[in-house]
């Protein structure tokens, strides 16, 4: 079984995974921020997708326009 998962522990790894630097006074409120991220995005990564589904394509910003 997965251990649970901690905001707490996650945040401050995954900042300083991307090279992010968190002032410690915004630390908590990023945190309880990515906390209800997850908890909103628990059923949508639950929800079944049929196998034969295609994806859609990728957006990429002013791909296709002229200068």
């Amino acid at each position: 079984m997965a251990e649970p998962f901690d905001p707490a522990l996650y945040v401050p790894q995954a900042a300083a995974a991307l090279g992010l630097s968190l002032a410690s006074e915004d630390l908590g409120d990023v945190i309880s921020a990515f906390a209800v991220l997850v908890r909103v995005a628990g059923p949508v990564m639950t929800f079944p997708l049929p196998e034969e589904l295609i994806a859609a394509g990728v957006f990429v910003p002013n791909e296709g326009t002229r200068g």
